[in-house]
């Protein structure tokens, strides 16, 4: 209680500062007079009397700063005193204010923004309840490619009978679909098929109704829907009276019952979910691939690790290997947090660009902290004269600290400012999941990081002029008019802070040389098809479409299609390329050893029709391509990509072999040319492909592509009346240009590519502004030095190249020492990098030409001007 009641008296003294001076400098002085008036009393004159008051009260200013020590608090004193001193040599000197705060802005953004998604994916909590106990459940081939972790139903109810570890499991798959509400126009819709689990793994309450139950999930239940929060906007502008209101879903009627929060979005870019209303015998004993569709995930037990959660999926997976080894002995399940199946594939990327964004900070700083130390070098005479007048070292290097945090403070304000512009833009262009609604999006916590490395860049930079100030002799710094023939103590740092800026200038050179590398390579990939006036549109027909009757519909859909005017051909396929769309199937093969329950061959599997080669542009290499017998054959024939049969047939022709799937023979009657991005990734090899007759297995839901001699978006409104025409209840979904495909599918290589390269580009600003700089201040220490130079005889080329001599040395040990951080550093990018190698000779030779170049301009400019130092003036200096 004392230390509080002493605190809090000191605390008042400080608020009420000027009273308490006020009251005990009346005290002194009434205790000056009442000693001068017993002086006097004592037979002293009045002067006298009063000098030896003084005399023994002693130094006033000292009594009163051990006052303000006892009864104060003075660093908070000192602080206030210091902050407004700073701020009036802010004002005084706006130009080296104004540089200080915009170089520091430009770090401080970049480092924020560049935080603000990392933490908004990798760190913020997700908005589902315990979800560090959510995890996702893949299927994935022991060996070859597999699924993009798809899942069969029958392998989905093993795990859910069998399994020790999760509290519940759900699965889900997308379902897109046709909608109708009242009277309006049918509207292509995504939505998510998914079984009652779903609710209680991700356990979130809805916004509006009521989630879907275990009897919605019944086979043949009535048909109920939960709205997701951008479906209830887009379809329904936020009605709140929709709960109970009836739509035609796929032409069944459906019951909406719930809406669900915001920042709901398991699966994100859904308008709504559906019961799938599955059991596990809803498939018979069929278990093969073509069941792959359902993404699992499950929540944990407490107390259950995710370790060791996986090893209860490795004994179940062992379990389904013995006792269906010809449709799960190729399979094991692996699992991940919630948190990993969202944003791993994009973590490594986000690390390295967070950490280019660091060091564009450091450079920043490094920046600032070589003005400061100009700027303290300046002010020896004022800080001798401070030094000379009391104040103690310690004293003044607070001040500068002080001076230092409120410019860092200030550019660290505008540097957030500036940040949450670039978030906002960033939240609604960033590509993939990174760009969908509410994921990015700034908070308290980034603001109070951000401030906090503002402070603390603002201390770091502030030790250079603390550092310089205190090697003052107070003696020569108060003479006036003294030669400086041997240049500054703070040169060999201003040196050496120059080389560490253009060392990690070089690193991020180096490091956007490659990314910009790799980004060309993967542009300029031979795709298999031409993507230049190509769109793209899907159509879903009700599942339980005939297959009789899905065949009319879309043979006539193709032909309007191929009869409107700006439209060369038209085909159709179940899924085109740079769509993450997982199909495959095993085959064996005729000309192959035949081992049981092992197909020989797994191979990406693509239902096509109509004119799809043409339309697409990839050529057939041998052979013929489907005709219409076989879109109605009962035993169709296939067409293989290059890569099968370079792969399975490398010296052979595969033209009348046979493939075998499912114990039937399917003559191969075509080879195509490869076709990169058939499961979304471009940069990845095409593998085997094997295509069929669409209309022969009677799928019900496509793409079509559709060539055009005009822009594609010019023939958009006349397929959308065909359609309409051909069928009033179905709806165009998903329209894209195959352009817009391919820029979508190199999106993260070119952010990648262009944020890395913005950085590099401050950086060489940065650096030629610091050397310039540098190179200038130099000169003006040592004109003196140079007109004593050029008097004993030395050209003005000897005293260019003294100062181009002084900056590329510490710049050229920083190039070394930059190229021997960038090959250890850009191994990082090794995982982002396509058909480049980390230590590319050619791009780091190119990268330091582009450093050379600018910083060797920047370094001549002054020391030329140096050179044209007339010797008479410079001795005149003063």
């Amino acid at each position: 209680m004392k230390t509080l009641h002493r605190f809090l008296i000191r605390l008042r003294n400080l608020v009420t500062g000027r009273r308490g001076d006020q009251r005990l400098r009346e005290e002194l002085e009434d205790y000056v007079a009442r000693e001068a008036e017993a002086n006097m009393q004592a037979g002293m004159s009045e002067e006298e009397a009063r000098r030896q008051a003084r005399m023994k009260l002693g130094a006033a200013e000292a009594i009163r700063e051990r006052y303000h020590a006892e009864e104060g608090l003075p660093l908070l004193e000192c602080l206030a005193q210091d902050t407004r001193f700073s701020l009036r040599q802010m004002r005084r000197s706006p130009g080296f204010t104004l540089v200080v705060v915009l170089t520091m802005a430009l770090g401080i953004a970049a480092t924020t923004t560049m935080f603000t998604v990392v933490y908004s994916t990798l760190l913020r909590s997700l908005p589902y309840p315990q979800s560090e106990r959510i995890v996702a459940i893949h299927d994935t081939r022991i060996a070859g490619r597999s699924a993009g972790g798809l899942m069969t139903g029958p392998r989905f109810y093993d795990i859910e009978a069998r399994n020790r570890s999760f509290s519940s499991l759900t699965f889900f798959y997308f379902d897109e679909s046709t909608l109708v509400a009242g009277k309006k126009l049918p509207i292509y819709v995504n939505a998510a098929a998914a079984n009652a689990g779903f609710w209680d793994v991700f356990d979130t309450a809805p916004m509006l109704g009521r989630v879907l139950n275990a009897k919605d999930d019944m086979p043949h239940a009535p048909l109920t829907v939960v709205l997701s929060y951008p479906g209830w906007q887009r379809l329904f502008g936020g009605d709140p009276n929709v709960i109970g209101e009836q739509v035609t879903l796929d032409q069944q009627t459906a019951t909406i019952v719930g809406v669900m929060p915001r920042d709901f979005s398991a699966p994100a870019g859904v308008d709504f979910w559906r019961a799938a209303q599955f059991v596990p015998n809803s498939w018979g004993n069929y278990r093969g691939d073509g069941l792959r569709s359902f993404n699992v995930f499950g929540r944990l037990r407490r107390g259950v690790t995710p370790a060791q959660a996986q090893g209860d999926l490795d004994r179940i997976g062992e379990q389904l290997r013995r006792e269906y080894p010809s449709s799960d002995g190729a399979w094991r399940f692996t699992s991940e947090t919630l948190r990993e199946d969202r944003y791993g594939h994009v973590q490594p990327a986000l690390m390295a660009l967070l950490i280019a964004s660091a060091l564009l900070l450091l450079i920043a700083c490094i920046n600032v902290a070589n003005l400061l130390l100009s700027r303290a070098t300046a002010r020896q005479r004022e800080v001798a004269l401070r030094r000379a007048l009391g104040a103690s070292g310690r004293r003044v290097a607070f001040q500068l600290l002080v001076e230092s945090g409120l410019l860092a403070l200030a550019g660290g304000g505008t540097g957030i400012l500036l940040a949450f512009a670039l978030t906002r833009t960033a939240a609604t262009s960033l590509p993939g999941i990174l760009g969908r609604p509410g994921t990015i999006h700034m908070d308290g916590i980034v603001i109070e990081v951000a401030l906090l490395i503002s402070l603390a860049t603002g201390i770091v930079f502030g030790v250079a002029p603390v550092l310089e100030t205190r090697k003052v002799q107070l003696h020569s710094a108060l003479k006036q008019g003294e030669a400086r023939l041997g240049g500054s103590s703070g040169n060999w740092l201003r040196s050496v802070l120059v080389g560490v800026q253009v060392g990690l200038s070089l690193v991020l050179l180096v490091g956007a040389s490659l990314l910009a590398e790799s980004l060309w390579n993967l542009m300029k990939l031979p795709l298999g098809f031409e993507p230049e006036h190509l769109l793209t549109f899907r159509l879903a027909l009700p599942w339980d479409t005939r297959p009789e009757v899905a065949r009319n519909f879309y043979n006539d859909v193709q032909q309007r299609i191929e009869n409107l005017p700006g439209v060369e051909a038209a085909g159709q396929i179940n899924s085109p390329p740079m769509l993450d769309f997982h199909l495959r199937g095993s085959y064996d093969a005729d000309w192959l050893p035949q081992v049981a329950n092992q197909p020989a061959i797994s191979a990406d599997s693509r239902s096509i029709a109509g004119n799809l080669l043409v339309a697409m542009g990839t050529p057939l290499l041998a052979g013929r391509a489907f005709s219409a017998e076989d879109q109605v054959s009962t035993l169709p024939p296939v067409l293989v990509n290059e890569a099968l049969v370079r792969e399975f047939l490398p010296k052979g022709n595969p033209i009348g072999h046979h493939l075998l799937l499912d114990g039937q023979a399917h003559e191969i009657v075509g080879v195509v040319a490869d076709v990169r991005g058939v499961s979304g990734a471009i940069a990845a090899e095409p593998g085997p492909a094997v295509y069929s007759p669409a209309n022969a297995d009677g799928s019900w839901h496509r793409y079509f592509l559709v060539r055009t001699n005009v822009p594609p978006e010019q023939v958009v409104k006349s397929i959308r009346e065909q359609v309409y025409q051909a069928d009033p209840r179905q709806s165009l979904g998903r329209i894209e240009t195959m352009d817009q495909l391919l820029s979508d599918a190199v999106a993260q290589p070119r952010l990648n590519a262009a944020v890395v390269a913005s950085f590099a580009g401050i950086a060489l600003l940065l650096a030629c502004v610091g050397i310039y700089g540098v190179v200038s201040y130099f000169a003006a220490q040592r004109t003196q030095e140079i007109g004593v130079r050029m008097a004993l005889g030395a050209t003005r080329g000897d005293i260019t190249r003294l100062f181009v001599r002084r900056a590329m040395v510490p710049a050229a040990i920083g190039l070394a020492t930059g190229t021997v951080v960038s090959l250890a550093a850009d191994r990082l990018l090794r995982s982002q990098l396509y058909g480049v190698q980390p230590d590319d000779l050619r791009l780091y030779l190119a990268s330091l030409l582009v450093l050379l170049a600018p910083l060797l301009v920047a370094t001549l400019r002054p020391a030329i001007r140096a050179g044209k130092t007339e010797p008479m003036e410079a001795l005149r200096t003063e």
